[in-house]
Formats: C-alpha cells, sequence, structure tokens
C-alpha cells in the first residue's frame, strides 16, 4: 500500500542518515496492520541481499540511496515482558526494566553495562541512550503492545521494571534520543483510541484495556506526539 511504502522509504533514509522522521507512532484500529508493518521493517535491515527482498529496489530508489543498511534490530513486545520478572539472559546478564533489555539487544552485555544502574534502580537513562545509538547504529527500535505492559506498574516503586510515572520519563529520553541519534529511527505502535459511537471501540477497549490502559495510552501519546510523524 502506499502508506506501508511511505514508512519504509522514510526509513531507509533515516537508517542511511538521509534525513527523515526519526520517530513513527503507528496508530490503527484492532487488525490495522501495525504489526505487518513492523514484521516488514524488521526484515528490510535484516542484511538480506536486495534480490531476496521483492520490491526493495524501487524503495532504495525512491528513497534516493543506492545501498540498504544493515541495522541492529530491537525488538520490544509489552504483553511479552513481565514488569515483575527479572529476566536472565543467556551471557548471564540479568535484566528488569524495558532500556535494560533495549540497552542488551543492542549489544549484549557492553551495551547493557552502559545502563546497569538505571536498570537496576529503575530510574530512566536519559541520555545515556542517546549515546547508546550513536555508538550502536544504524539501529531500528520497535515497540509494540507498551500500553500492555504500562498499565501494569503500580504507583509505588515495588517492581523490578519502577513505577508508572517513569515510563513516561523513558518514552520522552527515548524519543529525545531517538531524534538526535541521526541512524537511528524509533517506531511505536499504540492502539487506536476512539471513545465514540464507533464499531472500533469495544475492539480498542479490549486492546488498551480499561482505565489504566487509557490513561497510559493518552500519556503516551502526548510524549511520542512531541517528535512522532
Amino acid at each position: 500500500t502506499e502508506s506501508l511504502k511511505h514508512l519504509l522509504v522514510n526509513a531507509v533514509r533515516r537508517l542511511m542518515g538521509e534525513g527523515g522522521d526519526p520517530v513513527v507512532q503507528l496508530q490503527t484500529n484492532f487488525g490495522g496492520g501495525k504489526t505487518h508493518s513492523m514484521l516488514a521493517l524488521y526484515h528490510l535491515f535484516s542484511g538480506a541481499k536486495l534480490g531476496e527482498l521483492p520490491g526493495a529496489e524501487a524503495l532504495l530508489a525512491e528513497a534516493g540511496v543506492n545501498t540498504l543498511a544493515k541495522a541492529r534490530r530491537v525488538v520490544l513486545v509489552g504483553n511479552r515482558i513481565s514488569p515483575g520478572n527479572p529476566v536472565t539472559k543467556p551471557d548471564g546478564t540479568v535484566v528488569r526494566t524495558l532500556w535494560g533489555e533495549l540497552a542488551w539487544q543492542l549489544g549484549g552485555a557492553e551495551a547493557y553495562a552502559r545502563i546497569r544502574g538505571d536498570d537496576e534502580h529503575a530510574t530512566s537513562p536519559g541520555d545515556a541512550l542517546r549515546q547508546l545509538f550513536k555508538h550502536y547504529g544504524p539501529c531500528l527500535i520497535l515497540i509494540d503492545e507498551w500500553v500492555a505492559y504500562a498499565r501494569q506498574l503500580h504507583e509505588q516503586r515495588d517492581l523490578p521494571a519502577g513505577d508508572f510515572e517513569i515510563q513516561f520519563s523513558f518514552a520522552q529520553a527515548l524519543t529525545e534520543s531517538a531524534k538526535l541519534a541521526g541512524n537511528c529511527l524509533l517506531v511505536v505502535s499504540l492502539p487506536a483510541s476512539d471513545t465514540g459511537n464507533s464499531p472500533h471501540t469495544q475492539a480498542d477497549d479490549v486492546e488498551v484495556g480499561g482505565v489504566r490502559g487509557r490513561e497510559a495510552l493518552d500519556r503516551l501519546r502526548n510524549v511520542i506526539g512531541r517528535v512522532e510523524s
């Protein structure tokens, strides 16, 4: 589709350092193709030969570049990550937060060490994210089901992943860092938020998850919306 092509051309430009929007929010109703869009981005920057990716040459031509970057890819799926249970990685690294997971996927134990303190104390890593993206770029960050993750957090700091508020500090640091890093693309999918009398409202409520999910969605959209396309 034209929308998918636009997304992919923007991604090529961004990760090749040729401009492009740094932060993209995919907001559709339930079943609207967010995951397909993310899968297309994931494969496009896998390092596969152009001949193995039908349509890729046309995308590069439209983007005005001759080659395709192999990017470090980070995939964060909120309903597959538990805020209450740290995960021990194959190399022995223990990850507690979304930013710990992001750093580890970017560069293993070496990258994680840069934000270890913030992961252990569940504090936002701030500008350390920009430094990570600069060092390990080009990088593609895909975040799905963030609302499903955030709505599980508490007001109290009683979870390894931190409290409800820290997610929005992290979201702000993440979007600003992606913008400043140059060849980093952040793509976040959020449920549509139509609460009117539309046929999508029930699906939205299923995807968002009640009052807590609605608050998380509204706040994430406000933070991300300042730099997104």
